[in-house]
């Protein structure tokens, strides 16, 4: 005969969780970024036999095994990947906690940590300016890293809110949706092309192109031109969208990015022209933790009025 699992009577509450210390959490982050004890204990300037016992604690605490450890490796079981993201945010809350518990006692000031893309930071700039008008007691802190680095400090707790590109999120990130981003090419004003409304992907086939070297931008530009058949072995890869304005400029180069980083361009000296036969967009979006309790008011109070003021801009 099966056995059922036992019910608890009506009422009755769970057994109570123990709760791993910050040293044993902050062991384990360190174990699991460098992937080696001895790193992790010198960084942490412990002994090898401390940190290993930190471990053994957590896993004891948590009732489950968080690292694979041999003489020749260190891995992350499934159950620590699956914590990691969680206990980076708790060290980072507790930290930025701690912070601001000296800051309040210093000068009354709370602080908001957010970050944007470089393309879409002139969204957030007016509103932002608005909202902190209204919040004299605040501290705003900005940041605008790339888009997987920035999704990355989300999960990981150092900033609050971000805009940046909804692609690949992991979980637990809650998306508002702020706008739609096309990829555009950006031509000499001479170029034979640039009296044309919008061009076809394969349009740019022969031309030297300048395209980002890297993040979702450079991603979505060279499958879709490799898709149209677009050779791509004399393309520049470059770093920051001034240098690629400079190539198109000169008629040097079209440039193929997003439209958001098109927005003070001159339009005496470049003309952006809409690709189209696919158009390829990307999804910018606001991006908060989602919420396991209540969101902390003073980011939830921003959040609103920036979902807002960027649905109506």
């Amino acid at each position: 005969m099966s056995k059922h699992p036992a019910t608890r009577p009506a009422g009755e509450r769970p057994p109570a969780h123990r709760t791993p210390t910050l040293r044993q959490l902050r062991s384990f982050q360190a174990v699991a970024r460098a992937l080696s004890f001895r790193q992790a204990a010198d960084a942490l300037s412990l002994t090898q036999p401390a940190l290993s016992a930190s471990i053994r604690e957590l896993e004891a605490v948590l009732g489950a095994p968080v690292l694979e450890r041999s003489t020749h490796h260190v891995r992350l079981t499934p159950q620590g990947a699956l914590l990691l993201p969680q206990v980076e945010r708790l060290i980072n809350g507790y930290e930025q906690g701690v912070d601001g518990l000296y800051r309040t006692l210093d000068d009354g000031k709370r602080t908001l940590r957010v970050a944007a893309l470089p393309s879409a930071m002139h969204l957030l700039a007016e509103p932002l300016r608005q909202w902190l008008a209204q919040h004299p007691d605040v501290d705003l802190r900005l940041q605008d890293p790339l888009n997987d680095d920035l999704v990355a400090a989300l999960q990981r707790g150092e900033v609050d809110l971000a805009l940046g590109v909804a692609l690949d999120l992991p979980p637990h990130i809650e998306t508002f949706p702020v706008a739609h981003d096309d990829l555009v090419a950006v031509l000499p004003i001479r170029h034979r092309l640039a009296r044309r409304k919008r061009l076809a992907w394969q349009d740019l086939a022969g031309e030297r192109l300048a395209l980002f070297a890297r993040g979702s931008t450079y991603d979505l530009a060279v499958a879709t031109l490799r898709q149209h058949g677009v050779d791509l072995a004399a393309a520049d890869q470059l770093l920051y969208s001034e240098s690629l304005y400079s190539l198109v400029r000169c008629g040097l180069a079209v440039g193929v990015i997003s439209r958001l980083y098109t927005h003070n361009l001159d339009a005496a000296a470049v003309r952006v022209s809409p690709l189209h036969a696919p158009v390829i967009s990307r999804r910018v979006a606001l991006m908060a933790h989602a919420p396991m309790g209540a969101r902390p008011p003073l980011v939830q109070d921003c959040l609103e009025f920036l979902t807002q003021a960027l649905r109506t801009g």
